[in-house]
């Protein structure tokens, strides 16, 4: 899989095999770019059989076989996955082959990076390194980041599934950034991205302060009793409030925006850290697990911590308040 970053227009590839060797095509191929982001915002839902836009490649002159494509500006300003369909002749028989592209939030600016890290941007330099090495760097150090939080800190959609312990607080897994619908054993409580937006409930459902539960605001709330005293029917579905907002052993079932708007800045130091690492000399040994190495002039042994976390201690400390299980949500 393929990764853009957002806001750019870096070049996608593609090498044309036949018959198990590279080989040119009879010309450049024409790439057809789908949307097959899932997306609850967009209404109707963007069909797959539907063509963003048709782009022809470019040959990459010193290799052979090599082509590629930038995307448009406009189709990466948010995050989104692509279908590329690649369609070509060699020796006048038709191929097509699909490839995908998501386009991603880096954990640091890249060109931050490369200053920070002191990486150097001619080829003569000796530490010099490529656009193409230092992206896989970012997503190695993203990667890391994320198995060790237990979070993404970008903003994508999702579901997610809870189950109510009679308070006024819904706990939620993840940071929730929006909320775009909200079932009650499967009954649809709120619609936020219906127009006009549909409320079931007697008050909308808040995000907590610490973006990790969903709260209800209580101050004006009324129950049952109070329709019946006031000669009025009271709503089927407000028999999910009575007496308590989130009713214990219920389902909910919450269609949301999750994780986070921008990426925190002890996110992205600790990125720098494991881009660093990424290009260790030692990183090799690590990656095979190795604990001790020794020759005749050094000796170095790697303590526990290596092959937990995210293997780098500093990092580590950097991102320990979010991991997502520790969390003390509000």
């Amino acid at each position: 899989m393929a990764e853009v970053y957002i806001n750019t227009n870096s070049p996608v590839r593609h090498k044309v095999f036949w018959q198990g060797e590279i080989v040119d095509a009879d010309s450049n191929p024409t790439v057809k770019v789908y949307d097959i982001t899932e997306d609850p915002k967009v209404s109707p839902a963007i069909p797959t059989s539907t063509i963003q836009t048709t782009l022809t490649s470019s040959k990459i002159e010193t290799d052979v076989g090599n082509y590629q494509v930038a995307l448009p500006l406009s189709l990466t300003q948010r995050q989104r996955r692509f279908k590329l369909l690649w369609e070509y002749t060699v020796g006048s028989s038709p191929v097509s082959y699909s490839t995908y592209v998501d386009i991603v939030v880096p954990y640091t600016n890249i060109y931050e990076a490369i200053d920070d890290l002191n990486f150097g941007v001619e080829p003569t330099d000796p530490n010099y390194k490529t656009y193409a090495e230092i992206q896989a760097a970012e997503t190695y150090a993203r990667k890391k980041i994320e198995d060790y939080t237990g979070q993404e800190f970008n903003l994508y959609d999702d579901v997610e599934v809870v189950y109510g312990i009679g308070t006024d607080i819904l706990t939620v897994p993840y940071r929730i950034h929006e909320i775009h619908k909200l079932y009650a054993n499967d009954i649809l409580l709120v619609d936020n991205l219906a127009t006009p937006p549909v409320n079931n409930w007697l008050h909308v459902p808040q995000i907590s302060e610490s973006n990790y539960a969903i709260r209800i605001d209580r101050t004006n709330l009324i129950d049952n009793t109070v329709y019946v005293a006031n000669g009025m029917v009271a709503p089927t579905i407000n028999e999910l409030y009575v007496g308590e907002a989130f009713i214990r052993n219920y389902r909910y079932i919450i269609h949301g925006r999750w994780g986070w708007p921008e990426v925190p800045d002890r996110v992205q130091l600790a990125c720098k850290e494991l881009m660093k690492d990424y290009f260790a000399k030692d990183s090799i040994w690590r990656n095979k697990y190795v604990k001790s190495v020794q020759t005749f002039d050094w000796q170095f042994e790697y303590d526990s911590g290596t092959y937990s976390g995210t293997g780098n201690k500093y990092a580590d400390d950097l991102l320990a308040e979010y991991i997502v299980d520790q969390m003390v949500v509000i």
